[in-house]
């Protein structure tokens, strides 16, 4: 029987290998001690330029405080590459670089690892045999294919790369044969070094043969235990209520179910990738169960009112797309045609996975817009006829003028419910009524009149915008105008900037700007987001005003001669509006969606305050009623139990506990198109990574204020997770944000091991416009970024 090998140094690890991999190749290698360098230097460089001749090298670092059990070191010492054997001056100074990058710790018996550097790379990157986060069951492989550098992916540097996750008992095999080779390796070496837990370097030549640079300890902080058997039943089971749910139903049009976190009503962003079990039910309950339904249907959309838009698998929220779509189509549209319209849908998303989380932009046609008929063309190649495109604009049409008319349009009529919301919130709150009595009033009322009607406002602000942009496109209008008019529009962020100056410069006080914003939340839903007037100085600096923000923006308005031209172009269009009352619409429809949404999280916000104090009062920490299902609180309403308050709701939670375990040991795409799916899928490119399960809130440090600014306590961003940039660790930073690198960086892996709350790879989007914010909140168990300030 043959021992496995004990990991040790890189060098030595690398030499035990090389016989023994059958699957990979080792390259030639040649190491020996500081120590030796430096009572040998001559000798070790010609031994060097002998053993490979003619040949380029690579000087890499072998210590032996790197590839420890406890820490990596991943990253934190020198590699020179391109080295010529034949330059021996270049090879000397090769190593000294290395040594010297080991510091004023060098040990006399650091190792010096030489190799033949490998010149054809088609293929790089680091592969884990376990989460990093959890250590749960997954290959995790980052790769890059477009460099023929072999660190681009530890680097962290700017570079295509990719992130490839399979279950490690998935009956599918991986579809790209080299994924499929690069898994049978690690298996393989899972099985040389008896070690579940490895950290492995890899890269394939353009002959597609497999090298192994380096195999060490994966270092993972804070392991996730849980029991093999029920996490392969979570598998079969999302598998099987996949397939279950991925057949025609009679009430939908689509042949096929796909699932996402983006779309519509995206719970990706609201509630997080994993949320706990209390921000799912409220938000399930507010929103997604039917009032968004209702709100479509009101509008004139399809009847979709018995369908969720919302499911979970083994508590992971997802928007079903098919009934999505569903809803985007007139309810005038005829059925066949809608049938057709919905499956051209469902196909163009499969086509382009990319557009997951702009579907209302690429995929679907929702309302009339002056370019729709140009956009509508595409149908064609989809076997649409000339005369059905017709009849689909004509719905639409139709449709928008309905929702736009300022005498009889629904909008209108939910601007008013919204205000009556108001009164209803004070009415509950100063009653006398019981705890219980009062989270549920406040939650029938909030569903009738805050998130019903703000779902119509939301729908009529999309309708508004998209029309408002069409004058751009059509050259009716330019960008300027565009953009000075949305400038001058009154929103809840301008107006309160404005308030916090007016408390700076004694126009206000702070308690008067705490009860107008107080309410509010980074979490809308999160039972465990501070309010801002539970800790207001978290939040706001009150001294950080200028006088400039009391300034209230003069209202833009477009001159007579464009006004004439827009009445022109909506009466050659069939809009049955004036200019006038468009431009007013466009206004009122995206204020009021700001300002609904301020309204009724007001209601929101009150709701979770007395489920908190709901379960002070019956010994039950806010971080337990995290698990606690808001149907659990509802019910007590109109039914009562043979248990005690107490026993109901500390069942439910030890039941929704179990479930978030394991839903933080899951990895899902964010986009489910076949039940297969979920063993093995590649990551969106704009798809970022989370390192550790903690949450944070910080003030947010750019990298051109990082030698200006104390780091302390600060969440850092940074283009690249370059280990370059590992003094930020000696500066006790609360957290980081990099625009580039994958799971398997340098500094994810060191945000590991420290256990630094971070997001690695968070993409050119997020990254710009979260460094925009003063002060953001990064919670890595809900995968969300919020802006706090």
């Amino acid at each position: 029987m043959t021992l496995p090998i004990i990991l040790s140094t890189k060098a030595r690890t690398l030499e035990l290998l090389q016989p023994r991999i059958r699957t990979a190749t080792i390259l030639p290698l040649y190491y020996f001690t500081v120590d030796e360098y430096n009572k040998q230097t001559d000798n070790i460089v010609s031994i060097i330029s002998s053993k490979f001749e003619k040949r380029f090298i690579i000087v890499r670092s072998s210590s032996l405080s790197e590839d420890a059990e406890t820490s990596s070191m991943a990253g934190y010492f020198d590699s020179v590459q391109n080295i010529s054997t034949e330059d021996h001056e270049s090879i000397r100074h090769g190593i000294e670089q290395v040594i010297n990058s080991y510091g004023e710790s060098v040990s006399v018996n650091d190792e010096i690892l030489v190799q033949e550097q490998l010149t054809n790379i088609s293929c790089s990157g680091v592969a884990f045999t376990a989460d990093l986060t959890t250590k749960a069951p997954y290959y995790i492989i980052n790769f890059e294919t477009e460099s023929s550098r072999s660190d681009v992916v530890t680097s962290g540097v700017k570079g295509n790369l990719s992130t490839y996750i399979h279950y490690k008992k998935s009956p599918v095999p991986a579809t790209d044969t080299r994924m499929q080779h690069l898994i049978e390796t690690l298996k393989e070496l899972q099985k040389i070094f008896n070690n579940e837990f490895l950290d492995v370097e890899f890269a394939f030549d353009s002959f597609d043969t497999l090298y192994i640079f380096q195999v060490r300890q994966l270092v993972v902080k804070h392991q996730l235990f849980y029991d093999n058997d029920r996490l392969e039943k979570c598998f079969n089971k999302t598998v099987q209520k996949l397939k279950n749910l991925n057949v025609p139903h009679p009430n939908l049009l689509g042949k096929r179910a796909i699932y996402g976190v983006m779309p519509d009503w995206n719970p990706a962003e609201i509630i997080g990738r994993k949320p706990k079990t209390l921000s799912i039910s409220l938000y399930r309950e507010l929103v997604m169960d039917n009032i968004w339904a209702h709100q479509r249907y009101n509008y004139g959309y399809r009847d979709l009112r018995s369908h969720p838009l919302m499911v979970t698998f083994i508590g992971l929220p997802y928007v079903d797309v098919r009934v999505d779509f569903n809803s985007f189509i007139p309810a005038s549209l005829n059925e066949n045609i809608a049938a057709k319209l919905v499956d051209y849908y469902l196909d163009k998303l499969v086509q382009f996975p990319k557009f997951h989380d702009k579907v209302e932009f690429e995929i679907v046609h929702s309302c009339y817009y002056l370019n729709l008929a140009e956009r509508l063309e595409e149908l064609i190649d989809y076997g649409f006829s000339a005369q059905e495109i017709k009849r689909i604009e004509y719905s639409l049409l139709d449709l928008t003028n309905k929702v736009i008319d300022t005498n009889k349009g629904l909008f209108f009529d939910d601007l008013q419910k919204i205000e009556i919301l108001k009164t209803r919130y004070e009415w509950i709150t100063k009653s006398t009524l019981p705890i219980i009595d009062r989270i549920y009033w406040l939650s029938e009322d909030c569903k009738r009149l805050g998130t019903l009607p703000f779902a119509g406002i939301a729908r009529a602000a999309f309708i508004a915008v998209q029309f408002f942009k069409s004058l751009v496109d059509t050259e009716i209008i330019s960008q300027t105008e565009y953009d000075e008019f949305m400038g001058s529009l009154c929103t809840v962020a301008k107006e309160m900037k404005r308030d916090l100056a007016r408390v700076k410069f004694g126009e206000s006080s702070k308690d008067k700007f705490l009860q107008k914003y107080g309410h509010l939340r980074p979490g809308a839903y999160d039972i465990l987001s501070d309010r801002y007037d539970s800790n207001p100085e978290e939040y706001f600096n009150f001294d950080n005003a200028n006088q400039a923000d009391l300034i209230i923006p003069e209202s833009f308005r477009f001159t007579e001669e464009k006004f004439n031209l827009i009445d022109r172009v909506l009466i050659e269009h069939g809009l049955k509006i004036t200019a006038e009352q468009l431009i007013d619409f466009v206004r009122i429809a995206i204020e009021a969606r700001e300002s609904s949404k301020f309204i009724f999280t007001r209601s929101l916000s009150k709701i979770i305050m007395l489920i908190e104090q709901f379960g002070n009062d019956w010994g039950i920490s806010k971080e337990d009623m995290a698990h606690l299902d808001f149907r659990r609180i509802y019910e007590m309403y109109s039914r009562l139990d043979a248990r005690s308050v107490k026993e109901i709701m500390e069942h439910d939670i030890t039941a929704n506990k179990l479930t978030y375990h394991y839903a933080n040991l899951l990895q899902m795409p964010v986009l489910i198109t076949q039940p297969e799916d979920i063993y093995c899928f590649y990551l969106n490119s704009d798809q970022p990574n989370y390192v550790t399960l903690k949450s944070v809130i910080g003030d947010v440090v750019n990298e051109s204020e990082l030698y200006k600014l104390d780091c302390e306590n600060k969440i850092v961003f940074i283009p690249s997770a370059d280990p370059g940039y590992d003094f930020l660790f000696t500066k006790n930073i609360r957290g980081l944000v990099t625009k580039y690198g994958g799971v398997n960086s340098h500094m994810a892996i060191r945000c590991s091991e420290l256990d630094i709350p971070a997001v690695i790879g968070a993409g050119e989007t997020f990254f710009d416009q979260w460094r925009q914010f003063n002060i953001i909140e990064i919670n890595c168990a809900e995968q969300s970024v919020r802006k706090i300030a």
